[in-house]
This record gives C-alpha cells, sequence and structure tokens, in this order.
C-alpha cells in the first residue's frame, strides 16, 4: 500500500512538472520564437533531482537516459534545420521527467501533431506547391552537393509555412499521457 502511495504521489508531482515546464516553453516560444535555456536546462535539473529522489540511483539513471534519447533521435534534424535546439532540449527536459520511454513517445506524437499543424498552416497560406516545389528542390541540392544542407532559416520570422513546433510538443505530449496513461513511466 505504501508502495502503491508513493507512486500515484511521484505521477501526479511528474504531471505537475510536466505542465509548468510546457507551459512556459509554450510562451516564450510564442513571444520570442525561443525557448530558453533556463526553462529547459533548469527543468532537467528538476527531472534529474526528483527522479533521484523518488527511486535514488535507478531515478538518476532514468533520467539521464530521457535527456540523452531525445536528443540523439534528432540530431540530424537539428543539423537540417529541420527542427531547432530549444525543440530538442524541451523534448530532452521532457525525458528528463519522464523518462526515455515516454520522451520516444512524445517525440512521436509531436511529429505526428506538427504534420496536422503544418499542413493546415499550408492549406491556409495556400502555398502548397510552394513548398513542395521548395521540399524537391532542396533534396535535390542535398543529391548534388552530396551535403546534409540547412532547411530552413530560423532567424527569419517572416517566412509563410512556418510554426512555434512548441505547440506540437504541448499537443504531442499531451496525446501520449492521454492515449497510453502513465504507464510509460512507470
Amino acid at each position: 500500500m505504501r508502495e502503491l502511495c508513493k507512486e500515484l504521489i511521484s505521477i501526479e508531482f511528474k504531471l505537475i512538472i510536466i505542465a509548468a515546464l510546457l507551459l512556459l516553453a509554450l510562451i516564450s516560444d510564442l513571444k520570442t520564437y525561443r525557448i530558453k535555456n533556463s526553462i529547459t536546462y533548469g527543468f532537467m535539473f528538476v527531472g534529474l533531482t526528483a527522479n533521484l529522489a523518488i527511486e535514488g540511483f535507478e531515478g538518476l539513471v532514468f533520467s539521464l537516459q530521457g535527456i540523452m534519447l531525445p536528443a540523439a533521435c534528432l540530431i540530424v534534424l537539428y543539423m537540417m534545420r529541420v527542427v531547432g535546439a530549444g525543440d530538442v532540449k524541451l523534448l530532452s527536459a521532457v525525458g528528463a521527467v519522464m523518462g526515455a520511454g515516454f520522451a520516444l513517445y512524445a517525440t512521436a506524437y509531436s511529429f505526428i501533431c506538427g504534420g496536422f499543424i503544418a499542413s493546415a498552416v499550408i492549406l491556409l497560406s495556400r502555398n502548397g506547391k510552394e513548398r513542395f516545389r521548395y521540399l524537391i528542390t532542396y533534396i535535390k541540392s542535398c543529391l548534388l552537393s552530396m551535403e546534409l544542407l540547412k532547411y530552413a532559416d530560423f532567424q527569419d520570422k517572416q517566412k509563410t509555412g512556418k510554426f512555434h513546433f512548441s505547440i506540437a510538443v504541448v499537443s504531442g505530449t499531451a496525446a501520449v499521457i492521454i492515449v497510453h496513461g502513465m504507464e510509460l513511466v512507470l
């Protein structure tokens, strides 16, 4: 009974941490097109500390794996400028709190949500042909140069077809919680 109470308290605590992280990151991204390092690194520290306090050394390893997995999965997309560094660090902060399995699902669901958001942006902007041509030109350029080129310039906030990926991360993380519950954390 005591273990069950400890588990329920830790789950509720982690959900509160995740809600605060996602809210602060979303506000930061919407205001500045950046997710502040103080938010992402701060919550990585909170996740490491919380899991260490709850589970000891295993909790520390749990958090470290959660930090490293999203970073390893997204490094190529970051190099291509498909996602920003703040997005990678945000998913790593989610992993620090919730673990690698949860972070992997959150990453996958975030990209699914991002696909829906991007489709809506393209439909509303009515620039599907232009975006498709840009993609084809990008792929050709990468093949001809035999280099992994940058896909987008995040500093240019005027370009159409861009959106705040933190919205997709918030949506994807919420979807994981709704679809899978907390089974991925336990």
